[in-house]
């Protein structure tokens, strides 16, 4: 029996169709509300292979608007890559699907060969990161976004149609509010993920009728749905000028707030000693998880994270107070030489 039948019964998309998405390896950044919609939706529709970027961990307050995840998961405080790529192999045991717990970075995107890029982000810190490899690595992604009960879809292909920073010339503020928690409707969710899932699987059949000059906007409270043509600014300070990117992000060693997860992360610009760091922690029980880009672990009954990259998040932080005195805590790290 086929299972993909009733999707090759769509005109659209064919046995020729189907054969494209599951050739096909998507490469989704951002794990939560977003993400976990938009994988389940693509392991369903049979895509190849799935690649997970997100350094989060499951909290009892994404089970509001993230599915996939389990009470089970956030009281086990598990990595969203892991606690989803477990929950989608049930669904099709056959997508090869690659969990990577960290933020999207250069060298990730050098390192993986995919089709399309999904942003499922949740922050335009992150976003204007994506947007900005987009550019310089030459591939297209397709932006979402959830606020409230309004989303945005949009599908970009920065070389020669608008980026994000021409959708948002004010970037730089949406930066700066980041975590200004609006909150969102808990329906909203799968209907953003579904329009974002719909422009990907049109991209995988048919590129060449995307059109990649169009933003999708819906409101699912007054229940509008609208669509607008966006121009691609040739005094873009981002696409417009690749050349003068940059993608080195700010090393302050304060903490900063990673928003709405009980989270705070800094930045390390001394190599980390991971082969002796793992060693010292698995030593004192500590360690969770590891692999070859990150350590997973708990200090003081509270998971932390560190990256290769330098990047040390701190979990189930409910003030800043609380999240500065775990982090000077972590100077035992330091004062061993292993931070």
């Amino acid at each position: 029996m086929n299972r993909y039948d009733r999707q090759e019964r769509v005109h659209q998309i064919g046995s020729i169709g189907q054969q494209k998405i599951s050739h096909a390896t998507i490469m989704i950044v951002g794990v939560g509300a977003l993400g976990s919609y938009t994988a389940e939706q693509l392991v369903r529709a049979g895509v190849k292979r799935l690649i997970l970027i997100d350094p989060d961990t499951v909290d009892v307050t994404n089970l509001q608007r993230q599915s996939l995840f389990t009470e089970e998961d956030a009281s086990q405080q598990r990595l969203k890559v892991e606690a989803a790529k477990e929950h989608l192999h049930k669904i099709n045991s056959v997508c090869q699907i690659t969990a990577i717990p960290a933020p999207i970075t250069a060298d990730l995107i050098d390192e993986y060969q995919f089709t399309l890029c999904l942003d499922c982000l949740d922050n335009y810190q992150a976003r204007d990161l994506l947007n900005k490899l987009a550019i310089i690595k030459n591939f297209d992604y397709l932006f979402a976004s959830c606020a409230g009960t309004y989303g945005n879809v949009m599908a970009i292909s920065p070389q020669n149609h608008p980026c994000l920073n021409c959708l948002f010339p004010n970037i730089n503020e949406l930066k700066q509010n980041d975590c200004d928690l609006i909150g969102v409707n808990t329906a909203l969710i799968p209907i953003v993920a579904g329009l974002q899932v719909s422009l990907a699987l049109h991209y995988l059949v048919d590129k060449t009728q995307v059109n990649f000059n169009e933003l999708i906007a819906v409101d699912n409270w007054s229940m509008q749905f609208s669509k607008f043509a966006i121009n691609k600014n040739y005094h873009c300070p981002a696409c417009a000028k690749p050349s003068s990117i940059s993608l080195e992000e700010e090393s302050a060693p304060e903490l900063h707030m990673l928003c709405g997860e009980n989270a705070y992360y800094t930045i390390k610009e001394k190599p980390i000693n991971f082969g002796r760091l793992k060693e010292f922690l698995a030593k004192k029980e500590l360690l969770i998880n590891a692999n070859r880009l990150f350590l997973h672990f708990k200090w003081e009954n509270r998971p932390v994270s560190i990256f290769k990259n330098g990047k040390i998040v701190m979990y189930d932080l409910p003030t800043s107070a609380i999240a500065q005195k775990q982090f000077k805590s972590l100077n035992i790290l330091m004062k061993e030489d292993l931070l």
